[in-house]
């Protein structure tokens, strides 16, 4: 009796794809991609060229595997093991949330801020100094629930800040955050430290950061049984809840990150989506902020906050 042949790469990518897209997958097509190029441990460009090529019988278990686990709503980064994040390749588990899209376009406000900062069109007048790196015009930089290391690493990678403290309340964060400095290859540049509830409590009295950035958590305690199932069971709860109302977080850092600035420094947020009102109040009753700002991101929601110290 002739034995089967086994299923070419195309006719299993149209399998899987159906699953995903029964399931209720917004991109089964991509997806599908993506976790039969982690399967076979190859990229995707290689998949499309080896499609007619029979699924290896050694890669099936794991492709089944894989499959199973994004059907249970496991996010695709955990299973894939790393994030994209601007020109980052990220480590991705449970350790700490996933980096998402806007906080990319938070970088990119505090990628122009700082060129204007250095230029001059901004409202405060920056004389270079002598000993600044030329490719950066920010000296230090800190990032407030730093997770990944996203942001801390992007405003190092990327030539935003010469220094970076990166502080997280999570062992487990900063144990990947580490991994993502080593395998980034920012030991030198980019600090993390061990903080409490008090995002403030690991740095000294005396220092000061020419920008402080954070995506911090916001999402009321009572919306997080609504979250997608791929967010509310498989990624720390610690990232997302801000409380009772979603901001106590931010509030504590209105009421302390003035006093860690220098003075020509600004301090940018990312919030939720129709929190920017209660924001700006926050800010405004400290007394301690000035030309508080909000910006919009791509799909036009006011999704990030700037103030500066008065």
């Amino acid at each position: 009796m002739k034995r089967a042949e086994p299923p070419t790469l195309r006719e299993v990518m149209r399998a899987v794809e159906r699953e995903l897209a029964e399931a209720g997958v917004e991109s089964p097509g991509v997806e599908t991609q993506r976790l039969l190029s982690a399967a076979l441990r190859i990229d995707r460009p290689r998949l499309a060229l080896e499609a007619g090529n029979p699924l290896p019988a050694e890669v099936a278990p794991r492709l089944a595997r894989f499959l199973q686990r994004r059907l249970a709503g496991e996010p695709l980064q955990h299973i894939e093991g790393t994030a994209a994040f601007r020109s980052l390749d990220l480590g991705a588990d449970p350790r700490a949330l996933i980096p998402r899209p806007e906080t990319e376009q938070l970088i990119d406000f505090v990628k122009r801020w700082s060129a204007d900062r250095a230029s001059g069109s901004g409202p405060v007048r920056v004389v270079p100094r002598p000993d600044a790196v030329r490719e950066s015009p920010v000296r230090n930089a800190l990032d407030i629930g730093t997770g990944s290391g996203a942001i801390a690493l992007s405003l190092a990678a990327e030539n935003i800040a010469v220094q970076v403290v990166g502080v997280d309340s999570s062992e487990a964060a900063l144990e990947q955050a580490g991994e993502n400095v080593r395998r980034a290859g920012l030991e030198l540049r980019v600090e993390l430290r061990k903080t409490g509830p008090n995002p403030f409590a690991a740095l000294g009295a005396s220092e000061r950061f020419d920008v402080i950035v954070s995506n911090p958590p916001y999402v009321r305690d009572d919306e997080l049984a609504d979250l997608p199932v791929e967010i509310r069971e498989f990624e720390p709860v610690e990232a997302l809840s801000g409380g009772a109302d979603g901001l106590g977080v931010i509030r504590r850092i209105a009421e302390q990150a003035a006093g860690f600035l220098e003075p020509d420094g600004c301090l940018w947020l990312e919030i939720g989506s129709g929190q920017a009102a209660e924001v700006q109040s926050i800010f405004l009753e400290t007394g301690t902020w000035g030309h508080i700002q909000v910006h919009r991101d791509l799909a036009g929601r006011s999704r990030f906050i700037s103030a500066v110290p008065r």
